[in-house]
């Protein structure tokens, strides 16, 4: 009897410590990010945000995530790679809104700049120059599309800058603008729920001569890809060749926030080895 009391006793000591020791570290985790959220520098808040997530913070999780885009993204921003058989590349890494209070201020910048454009604030020529010198295209002439919005408002608003850009400064280049009607109304899905597994909804087509063109396709964001492999397909079945396509942002996802601690982990437990062995050096 006297045994059971103290293996009680014993198990609920240990229990205490371990609640105690949890306490503490949700506690260092919390004043870690926050820290991380007041930094000064970019060197600073890596810091502060790697010690947070050592401490179990989701948030500094994530903000790590957010933070170091070359760790966790395939792709990079303005580096060419092959999607759905065409050249593409993108201008930036784009953060989807849930995520603002997690972003620096030049991601806020970046994103904002997206918006802008979006909304036809921001006419996106330097995007599209930068974007287009990147693809390293040949001298043949191509010819612009851009992938039609939700509503024709959008659609004139959002690309006509660029459209005035290549009539008036890029005689290589011709522009598509005007060769597709987009006759009704569609929810967006950059605003639907669970828009990453929706089809596009067409609510366009295609009115323009494209037989024979060589054609590269412009838009804002590169989520999934789909709606670039939609109209892809509307566009070849029109007579024209799509080789190319540039995206002002390409979203950045989240992986399990697990993989993320894994990685700090690693890292964390790489830099104390070598310190140790460098330490011995010295010793020996």
């Amino acid at each position: 009897m006297e045994a059971k009391l103290w293996f009680i006793l014993l198990c609920s000591v240990v229990a205490l410590l371990l609640y105690v020791i949890g306490f503490w570290r949700r506690k260092a985790g919390e004043a870690a990010f926050a820290a991380a959220q007041l930094a000064e520098n970019d060197e600073q808040r890596d810091g502060y945000c790697r010690l947070a997530v050592l401490a179990g913070n989701r948030n500094a999780c994530r903000m790590f995530c957010l933070a170091r885009p070359d760790f966790f993204e395939d792709r990079q921003p303005l580096k060419l790679f092959k999607s759905r058989g065409m050249k593409t590349v993108f201008y930036g890494h784009y953060y989807p809104s849930r995520y603002k209070e997690l972003l620096n201020d030049k991601q806020r910048s970046f994103c904002q700049s997206l918006y802008e454009f979006k909304e036809g604030e921001a006419p996106g020529v330097e995007f599209f120059k930068t974007c287009l010198s990147a693809l390293q295209l040949n001298d043949l002439s191509y010819h612009i599309m851009f992938i039609p919005c939700s509503t024709e408002t959008k659609y004139f608003r959002r690309f006509r800058h660029l459209h005035e850009y290549i009539m008036d400064s890029r005689p290589e280049l011709t522009s598509g603008l005007h060769d597709v009607d987009v006759f009704e109304e569609r929810k967006s899905l950059h605003n639907a729920k669970g828009s990453e597994n929706r089809v596009l909804e067409r609510n366009y087509r295609i009115t323009g001569n494209l037989e024979g063109k060589q054609v590269v396709i412009v838009d804002d964001v590169l989520t999934t890809g789909q709606s670039m492999a939609d109209y892809k397909e509307e566009i070849e079945q029109c007579g024209g060749k799509v080789v190319a396509a540039v995206f002002y942002g390409k979203t950045v996802t989240m992986p399990p926030l697990f993989l993320i601690k894994v990685h700090v982990w690693g890292s964390y437990i790489a830099n104390l080895i070598g310190e140790l062995a460098k330490s011995s050096d010295k010793n020996g």
